[in-house]
C-alpha cells in the first residue's frame, strides 16, 4: 500500500481557484457556503442571544426542531416537543409556545381537552380531534384537527391566522421547513432564521454526503449509493475514503495524469501531486487537520479532512462513526445532527440503489439450488460474468447449500442482484405441517440473513408445488411466491448448447427464466445467451426489478409465474 501524507506547508492555495461549487445552488437560505471545512471550523452557534435585526415581531419553528426563534434568539420548546407534519400533510405547532410567542394568553383544559387562546376581548377554543376553532360566535373550519402527541398538545399553525392578526409563512422542506409567524407579511426574516435554527435535514442531504465508517455506502445528493466493494477505513485518525467514487457522486470527476490527479467538481479544480506529497487546494488546512492520502489496491483513498476540501465542504463527526459533509454548517443544530446520525447508523443495512438498464425487453434470470462451491467455485464464477455483463439475478437458495457454501452471500445484494429462499431441506411444501412449512422457509430465512445481513425478499416452492395452505403460510411469512414461464431443463440436459438454445429461441419480454447454479453447462450456456440477447435489445434483471418495471407490485403470498 502506497501512502502518502501532507503536511501544513504541502497544501497550498490555488490562485486560480474558482468561486464557489455549483451545487451550493441549493444551500440553506443564508447559509452561504462552506468556509474552512475542517473539524474545528467555526459553525454558527447554536444561539441564545439576539442577533442583529430591524424588526423584532416575528417568531419561528422549525418541522423536527426542538428549539424556535423569539426576540431574535433561538428558544428551547422542551426536550420531547417538535413541530411536525401529520398525516394530512398539515403542520402542527406547540399550543404553548406558539399561542404565547404571539402574545395571546394560553390556557389548557387537560381533562376536556379544550385549548383557549385569547387575544384582548377576541377568544379562540379548540377541542383535541375537532378540525373546527370557535373565535367569538363564529365556527372556523381547520384544515386538520389539534391532537396531542408524547403528552404535549399541538394545533394546527394556521389556527393562529385567525387570532391576533398574524401571517404565516411556511417554507418547505428544500427551503427550510421553517414556520414563521409576522406581524408584517412583507417582513423577511428567512436568513436570521436559517443562521439560528440551520438548514432542514433535507437541505444537508441533498447538497451534501453521509457516510459511517466501514460500510461501502453512503448518500450523496440525497441518494443512496455503493463503492461497489470499496469501504471508508479508519487510519492515522482519519477515515479514509475512495476519491473518484465520492467525487463521481457529487457529480465531479477525476482525472489522472503520471503522478497529477485533477480534481473537477463544478467550478473548483484541485490538484494531487502524488510523487511531491501535494494538494493544491483553495485554504491552508488547520493545526489539527490530516490531508492525507493512500494507495490501496491501485485506488486513491483520502482523508476526511481533505476530501472536505476537495469538496469545499463542512465536515461534522456524528455518533457511531457517522461523518457528514454539508454545504451549510451543520455543527451546533443538535436536532438535524441527531436525525443524520440515525440515518448515517443504517447505512450499513440499507440495500444501495441499482440503477436498472435501459432496454427494448427485460427478463429476470433466476438460479435455484445454490450456491455452489466456495469463492473460487460456480456461483463466484457466475456472479463474476454477470457482473462483466452488467446482469442482475435472482439466487434461490437453499439452506443446506448455504451452510457450507457462504461465503458468496455478501456479494448478492453489493453486486445488484436479489437474494431467494428455496426452503432449508429442498422439501417439498406440499407434504408438510404448516410448523414444518415455516421449519423450512422461515429458518432458511434467518440463516441467509445470519451471512448476508438482510433476509430474502421472494422465494420459490420446491419442484413449483403449492397449494392453499402454502400460499397462506408465505403470506404470514411475507414472502411473494415465483415460478417461472421458461424452464430451461439444465438439470436433463446438462448441455450448455440446449441451455443457450431453450433461451435465445424462446425467450419473451417479461419471462422469468428458471435455471439452477450447480452446473457448469448452466454457466456457459446462460452467459452465451445473455451475450447474444443483449445485442437483440434485451436486459436481464432480478424479479423484483423485473416486476417494478412492469408496474407490478409483489404481494406476500401470491404466486407470479411471469411479466409477460
Amino acid at each position: 500500500m502506497k501512502k502518502w501524507k501532507i503536511g501544513l506547508l504541502g497544501a497550498v492555495a490555488m490562485s486560480a481557484i474558482m468561486l464557489v461549487p455549483v451545487f451550493l445552488s441549493g444551500a440553506a437560505p443564508g447559509a452561504g457556503a462552506a468556509g474552512s471545512a475542517g473539524a474545528d471550523a467555526d459553525a454558527p452557534p447554536a444561539r441564545s442571544e439576539p442577533l442583529p435585526a430591524a424588526d423584532p415581531d416575528y417568531i419561528a419553528f422549525q418541522v423536527g426542531n426542538r428549539y424556535g426563534v423569539k426576540e431574535h434568539a433561538r428558544f428551547p420548546l422542551g426536550s420531547n416537543i417538535k413541530p411536525f407534519v401529520d398525516s394530512s400533510g398539515r403542520v402542527q405547532v406547540p399550543l404553548q409556545a406558539a399561542g404565547e410567542g404571539i402574545g395571546l394568553d394560553v390556557t389548557w383544559d387537560e381533562v376536556n381537552q379544550i385549548a383557549t387562546l385569547i387575544n384582548g376581548k377576541t377568544t379562540a377554543t379548540l377541542t383535541v380531534g375537532i378540525p373546527q376553532m370557535t373565535v367569538g360566535e363564529e365556527i372556523i373550519d381547520l384544515p386538520t384537527a389539534p391532537v396531542v402527541q408524547d403528552g404535549s398538545t399541538y394545533i394546527p399553525a394556521r389556527a393562529l391566522e385567525n387570532v391576533g392578526g398574524w401571517t404565516l409563512e411556511f417554507l418547505s422542506s428544500d427551503k427550510g421547513n421553517y414556520i414563521i409567524f409576522k406581524q408584517d407579511e412583507q417582513q423577511s426574516v428567512t436568513e436570521e432564521v436559517a443562521k439560528l435554527l440551520g438548514a432542514s435535514t433535507e437541505q444537508y442531504l441533498t447538497n451534501g454526503m453521509l457516510f459511517r465508517s466501514g460500510s461501502d455506502q453512503a448518500i450523496a445528493r440525497g441518494e443512496h449509493i455503493s463503492f461497489s466493494g470499496m469501504t471508508t477505513f479508519d487510519d492515522d485518525n482519519s477515515i479514509y475514503f475512495p476519491l473518484e467514487e465520492c467525487v463521481s457522486a457529487m457529480g465531479g470527476s477525476v482525472e489522472t495524469e503520471g503522478d497529477t490527479v485533477t480534481i473537477q467538481l463544478g467550478q473548483r479544480e484541485a490538484l494531487l501531486d502524488t510523487a511531491k506529497n501535494t494538494a493544491r487546494v483553495d485554504r491552508q488546512p488547520t493545526e489539527k487537520e490530516n490531508f492525507c492520502f493512500h494507495e490501496l489496491n491501485d485506488i486513491l483513498y483520502v482523508s476526511d479532512d481533505l476530501l472536505a476540501a476537495l469538496l469545499g465542504m463542512n465536515k461534522t463527526l456524528l455518533s457511531e462513526g457517522v461523518l457528514a459533509f454539508t454545504v451549510a454548517p451543520l455543527k451546533g443544530y443538535p436536532d438535524q445532527e441527531e436525525a443524520l446520525a440515525a440515518m448515517g447508523a443504517e447505512l450499513g443495512n440499507q440495500k444501495p440503489k441499482v440503477e436498472v438498464p435501459e432496454a427494448e425487453h427485460y427478463v429476470a434470470l433466476t438460479f435455484d439450488d445454490g450456491p455452489t462451491g466456495q469463492s473460487e467455485g460456480l456461483t463466484a464464477r457466475l456472479l463474476n460474468a454477470l457482473n462483466e455483463r452488467g446482469a442482475h439475478a435472482t439466487f434461490f437458495m437453499c439452506g443446506y447449500r448455504v451452510k457450507d457454501f457462504h461465503s458468496v452471500l455478501d456479494r448478492y445484494l453489493e453486486e445488484g442482484h436479489e437474494m431467494g429462499n428455496h426452503t432449508m431441506d429442498h422439501k417439498t411444501l406440499t407434504k408438510l405441517s404448516v410448523s414444518e412449512i415455516h421449519e423450512q422457509v422461515d429458518g432458511n430465512s434467518d440463516l441467509i440473513e445470519s451471512y448476508a445481513g438482510e433476509k430474502p425478499t421472494v422465494m420459490r416452492p420446491t419442484g413449483g408445488a403449492y397449494n392453499d395452505t402454502v400460499k397462506a403460510e408465505m403470506e404470514k411469512s411475507e414472502l411473494p411466491i415465483i415460478l417461472w414461464s421458461l424452464d430451461t431443463l439444465d438439470w436433463q440436459s446438462k448441455d450448455a448448447k440446449s441451455v443457450e438454445n431453450k433461451i435465445v429461441n424462446n425467450v419473451q419480454d417479461g419471462d422469468i427464466i428458471l435455471m439452477h447454479d450447480l452446473y457448469e453447462s448452466t454457466y456457459k450456456g446462460v452467459l452465451n445467451a445473455i451475450d447474444k440477447l443483449k445485442d437483440k435489445g434485451y436486459a436481464f434483471v432480478t424479479v423484483s426489478e423485473l416486476a417494478a418495471i412492469k408496474g407490478v407490485e409483489l404481494e406476500p403470498g401470491k404466486v407470479y409465474t411471469s411479466f409477460r
